[in-house]
């Protein structure tokens, strides 16, 4: 037994690839960088040079297809958190690129800082749920010459496993890799213990700067995940269905350009596709349309034999509350249910603008109640209990029967961290979000993540010095 959905029908999956070949073949996209010019006219496209697009025929879309690997390897900065995206098993990471912190006790927020970068890196390393990051907080008390730069050093002072982050500018890039090889030990393309997410500027545009600082990376050795972003009704049209078709042709087009410039390099169908507040221009990310966007464009994804990481649980309410509570599990059910490989799932709330530490642990339970609902269980007559059934018979009750004990054990009934499920009494004058705050406290204090080698740590320092003088 094991639940299973399908949103689009294969006639319906047809019709959104035709309309999406036909946006790739008639309007095309606009690469806005040179870079890539000869390639794209050598296999076949028809580029515009004054204005850097190009329309792309179907069968360079599907030849490019083909090239992209069906495993990933994902480094941690410590082996034992390697994780390979493809083999199996859903991995979770942490959701990226807040502004603010919150303190979950008081309700207040404020601009996050280097302190809370290594606070919330800290608390995904202890996370077990947590199989590799993204560096959650952009900290306003770092100097932005070298922001990537320093967030890269922060989160791995701070956490062993892989990172996923950008580079933004192509001069960047070397430094980013001399970096990231000083802590890893060994080139990136044996061990990439950083990936790069990749965003797209809807409708049709890539930017110029960060397609050729990830195309660096990408010859380095690192994954990229693409991220189209266009958000139904400003970037995107407003409709489910015409926005996800908008971002599967984004990023089809990004699949073009780093299989021409980096053939056979690992890429994964991240979907940050979602919705616009139309009073207000912001960014949703717990409606329910942000849940159907993702369902359509990973299936979609797995039609064209790619490697999928949907946007959910993350949510549009301001506190840990019953709204962010819903939201998360509507959107983590959509991705888990389409099939997503990767599910970026923790620590942001307030449609992807704050960090919240709470949050973060009570984001391991939705996934755990994920897990276990979208797990496989056998039908046959010993799961069946049978002979329970019959011994017990009429009237009697199961509490002294051994496969209780042994099924119970055995995890047949999930069991949370913090939700709760006792009795009233126990519960009552302690807010759940006051025992989630106090067990990620808690994991903070008691995760002892070594720390990376001195000569490591001063190479890293005078990479980075280097390049802000460089700057200015």
């Amino acid at each position: 037994m094991r639940p299973t959905f399908e949103y689009l029908s294969k006639q319906e999956k047809e019709f959104v690839h035709e309309q999406t070949v036909r946006l790739l073949e008639e309007v095309g996209v606009a690469y806005n960088t040179p870079t890539l010019t000869e390639l794209l006219k050598e296999a076949g496209a028809t580029v515009d040079e004054s204005r850097l697009r190009a329309r792309l025929p179907w069968d360079l879309v599907e030849r490019c297809l083909r090239q992209v690997p069906r495993e990933i390897l994902l480094a941690g900065r410590d082996p034992a958190y390697d994780c390979t995206v493809g083999a199996g098993d859903m991995l979770y990471t942490s959701d990226g690129a807040a502004t603010y912190m919150l303190d979950d006790l008081t309700g207040e927020r404020h601009e996050g800082t280097e302190a809370d970068l290594a606070a919330m890196m800290c608390l995904y390393d202890a996370v077990p749920e947590i199989d590799f990051t993204w560096a959650t907080i952009t900290p306003g008390d770092v100097d932005s010459r070298v922001g990537n730069l320093e967030m890269a050093r922060i989160a791995f002072e701070n956490s062993r496993k892989h990172l996923q982050d950008e580079v933004r500018t192509p001069d960047q890039a070397p430094v980013m890799i001399e970096l990231l090889e000083a802590i890893s030990g060994a080139s990136l393309r044996e061990r990439p213990i950083w990936s790069a997410t990749n965003c797209t500027i809807a409708p049709l545009q890539h930017d110029a700067e960060m397609t050729e600082a990830h195309i660096l990376m990408a010859r380095a050795g690192c994954p990229i995940f693409v991220l189209p972003m266009p958000q139904m009704g400003t970037t995107g049209p407003m409709s489910v269905l015409g926005t996800s078709i908008l971002n599967m042709a984004e990023l089809l087009s990004a699949v073009v350009l780093f299989q021409l410039a980096v053939p056979g390099c690992a890429m994964v169908s991240a979907v940050g596709s979602a919705v616009a507040e139309m009073r207000s221009g912001l960014y949703l990310s717990g409606a329910p349309e942000d849940g159907l966007i993702n369902v359509v464009c990973i299936e979609m994804s797995r039609f064209y034999g790619l490697r999928t990481q949907g946007s959910a649980v993350s949510c549009d309410a301001k506190a840990c509350d019953l709204q962010a509570g819903a939201e998360g599990m509507l959107t983590g059910m959509a991705s888990a249910l389409a099939g997503a490989d990767v599910m970026l799932a923790f620590g942001l709330m307030d449609s992807a603008q704050t960090a919240s530490l709470a949050k973060t642990v009570l984001d391991a339970d939705t996934v755990n109640a994920i897990e276990r609902f979208m797990r496989e269980d056998p039908v046959d007559e010993a799961r069946a209990l049978i002979d329970d059934l019959v011994e017990v018979g009429i009237g009697g009750h199961f509490l002294a029967r051994r496969s209780t004990r042994q099924l119970y054990r055995a995890g047949e009934l999930w069991t949370p961290h913090l939700w709760r499920r006792g009795t009233f009494d126990q519960y009552i004058g302690t807010p759940l979000v006051k025992d989630a705050w106090d067990r990620a406290q808690a994991m903070i204090a008691e995760n002892d993540v070594p720390p990376l080698p001195d000569d490591v740590r001063r190479h890293v320092r005078t990479v980075i010095d280097a390049y802000r003088g460089s700057k200015g």
